[in-house]
């Protein structure tokens, strides 16, 4: 389970890297960056549920 939670946590921080990356270049409001966004809320969803029930 740790490191299930170890990967999880490296792909959270990855994802928000994109989404940064997103919004320096502006394409926050386009289809992409509204994908991006979503993922990386899902990942972090995903990774807070796994670390509570841990």
């Amino acid at each position: 389970m740790k490191f299930i939670s170890i990967v999880l946590g490296l792909l959270v921080i990855i994802s928000w890297l994109f989404v940064l990356r997103e919004y320096q270049h502006g394409h926050e409001k386009t289809e992409k960056g509204k994908l991006v966004i979503i993922i990386a809320c899902i990942l972090t969803f995903i990774m807070t549920f796994i670390n509570i029930l841990d």
